[in-house]
């Protein structure tokens, strides 16, 4: 299971999902020392491709980028302009492409290199966060997801942790999640009629107990605030946890969230 990480380790109002999970691996990259990361980098190149449509930005990534394990090995303003550049092989290499423009097409170029080639790892840089192209872009595979305003230093940290194997996730779609309306989702059965969002979980398999630690996760509360809550072990709420994840389909907690925010109805206060 990869797991994702909230790179800038603010701490949100009531939702510390990727904390829980990451951030003292990433705290432990972050703080190293001036002689450590000089080794690390020594002992570290991947090849790197660059593709962004400004030309001046471009240009500045490059410049950033020159001095790392990232110094990017070749350049274009389009996707289809950087496969006529350079062939990929069989090693492990890095993407870092402009996803603003055209948010859906790059969505499913990323889907592509990822079919053709299983070890790649991409960045998809954006102009601001939105809930729904996040999780799209989460779906076609994408490693890491931030916007063009973040720092030289996130962005170097970030793919540090994407070429470890894991997946960074911006902090920010947990804002998102808290400032998303949950509205019941409305399906239809066979014969045509409206089915309730409380049906909906019961297809899924989800009990009253699960479905409420769900909408807990949702808020981002902590196992042993789980616990607490519903006077039950740390031990009881992993093994919960579990068992949600494996029956929405979910790989982590962050996951479980952005689908009971899809999901969940408004109204499901249910005691477990």
């Amino acid at each position: 299971m990869r797991k994702t990480y909230d790179l800038d380790g603010s701490s949100l109002s009531g939702v510390p999902l990727t904390r829980d999970i990451g951030q003292a691996r990433y705290l432990e990259l972050a703080h190293a020392s001036d002689a450590s990361q000089d080794r690390y980098m020594a002992s570290q190149t991947t090849p790197t491709l660059l593709v962004e449509a400004n030309t001046l930005l471009r240009e500045g990534l490059r410049r950033i980028l020159a001095e790392t394990a990232y110094n990017p090995v070749a350049l274009s303003s389009s996707f289809e302009g950087l496969l006529t550049e350079w062939e990929a092989g069989a090693a492990p290499f890095l993407l870092i492409m402009d996803s603003a423009r055209d948010h859906d097409d790059a969505c499913e170029q990323v889907r592509r290199i990822k079919q053709q080639y299983a070890s790649a790892r991409v960045l998809m840089l954006v102009d601001q966060y939105d809930l729904k192209q996040i999780i799209s872009a989460f779906q076609a595979g994408a490693d890491a997801y931030l916007v063009k305003s973040v720092s030289c230093e996130v962005l170097v940290k970030t793919l540090d942790l994407v070429m470890l194997g894991e997946v960074v996730f911006p902090s920010a779609v947990l804002e998102l999640l808290n400032e998303h309306v949950l509205r019941p989702s409305v399906e239809t059965d066979a014969h045509g009629a409206v089915k309730s969002s409380g049906e909906h979980f019961q297809s899924k398999g989800l009990s009253v107990r699960e479905t409420v630690i769900l909408r807990c996760l949702m808020e981002g509360d902590s196992n042993k605030l789980i616990a607490r809550k519903f006077d039950i072990t740390e031990a009881t709420v992993k093994v919960h946890v579990k068992a949600i994840l494996r029956k929405i389909h979910a790989k982590n907690r962050t996951q479980a969230a952005i689908w009971a925010a899809s999901h969940l109805p408004v109204d499901g206060q249910m005691s477990a």
